[in-house]
């Protein structure tokens, strides 16, 4: 407030300064007839304006210097509370400083003392102990002497009673070891005849087993000569297997008719004689499998499309023998041959026809030739 008074005087006394000097200029300016009058209180009217916006400035001015003011006076109050909050903790803590010395000395007065004692205790008990000693090593020496003698004594009379006994001994074990030794020569050429009877057995067996095993080996060739044979025929080995779809028909089209050795009849006209296999819906990723039961070698597979109508529903698909492709169906025929190479053998226990477009399969019979079963470890090609 004061500030602002300051400011509002020095305003006051500017604009008296300056009227001042508009009365004299006006004074001056009255001799001269010529001057015009309202150029003259235009420009006083300027002067007044431009001196009102100095003073509305200095004004702002003071006013923000009174808010810095005001600011530094808060920062000032907020660092001499700091200052005695630093001050009271110091207080405190030089206290409670005081309180830890005073404890600790009383503590360590009291322990130093007890120790005294303690280490005085152990002194007299020292002296004691040192005096037992002495007194014991005595006793013992004495005693020592006169269990000594007598350990001699019982010892000397000890060794001359053994070594009568082990003389004894001895001479009884000499002959015991005698007789056993006759004995056991007498056994020994008993089981040298028994053990050459037994030599004698043994060759004979041996030729007869090495003969009986040459034969049996010779059956075990020819047994698989003659397996390997009729494995190696070429046969039909999907006719009446286990079949699976993934999109049954309701209407009695079942995967089975695929195996059922039917390709003949699939005209509407003989709609109770029908025998081929129709998927419910045209969807993505349609699938028959045949499971063949074991695992054969693959030679050929051979698929029956429809013959009426729809052929172009199998163009797509793909034959699988287990995981192996063996072959993909590109144009709409009646009969597909998927051959497999002799120097390439496939062995599979489970043919798959997958279509992944959106059609239907709907085939009169998928044959597989092949041969087998094999074992996983059994196979001759």
């Amino acid at each position: 407030m004061n500030f602002a008074r300051v400011s509002l005087f020095l305003l006051v006394t500017h604009l008296s300064q300056v009227n001042g000097e508009s009365e004299i200029g006006l004074e001056s300016r009255r001799p001269n007839p010529q001057n015009n009058v309202a150029e003259t209180c235009n420009s006083l009217k300027e002067e007044a304006q431009e001196i009102r916006r100095e003073g509305y400035s200095a004004i702002d001015k003071a006013d923000g210097i009174r808010e810095q003011a005001y600011r530094v006076k808060d920062e000032a109050y907020e660092l001499k509370e700091e200052a005695y909050e630093i001050k009271e903790s110091a207080l405190v803590a030089r206290s409670a400083l005081e309180v830890t010395l005073v404890e600790t000395l009383a503590l360590m007065k009291s322990q130093a003392t007890a120790t005294n004692l303690y280490i005085q205790e152990i002194r007299s008990s020292l002296s004691s102990l040192s005096e037992r000693l002495e007194s014991l090593e005595q006793d013992v020496g004495e005693k020592f002497a006169a269990q000594t003698n007598t350990m001699e004594e019982k010892f000397a009379a000890q060794t001359n009673t053994m070594e009568e006994k082990f003389a004894a001994q001895t001479n009884t074990m000499e002959e015991m070891f005698a007789a056993q030794t006759n004995t056991m020569e007498e056994k020994f050429a008993a089981h040298g005849a028994a053990l050459q009877k037994l030599e004698e057995k043994v060759v004979g067996g041996t030729t007869e087993v090495v003969a009986k095993v040459a034969e049996t080996q010779t059956t075990a060739a020819t047994i698989r000569n003659r397996q390997q044979s009729w494995m190696s025929e070429i046969r039909l080995i999907s006719l009446y297997k286990m079949t699976k779809d993934n999109n049954k028909s309701p209407n009695g089209y079942d995967a089975d008719l695929v195996a059922d050795g039917q390709f003949v009849d699939d005209r509407h006209r003989e709609g109770s004689m029908r025998t081929y296999s129709h998927t419910a819906s045209r969807a993505h990723n349609n699938k028959i499998w045949i499971k063949l039961g074991g695992l054969f070698r693959i030679h050929k597979i051979k698929i029956w499309n429809l013959r009426h109508c729809c052929q172009d529903q199998l163009v797509g698909s793909h034959i699988y023998a287990d995981d192996e492709l063996i072959g993909t169906v590109i144009e709409a025929v009646v009969t597909y041959d998927f051959s497999v190479a002799d120097n390439d053998p496939t062995y599979a226990s489970t043919v798959t026809l997958h279509q992944p477009l959106a059609k239907h399969i709907h085939i009169l019979e998928m044959q597989v030739w092949g041969n087998g079963p094999f074992q996983n470890e059994d196979k001759f090609a």
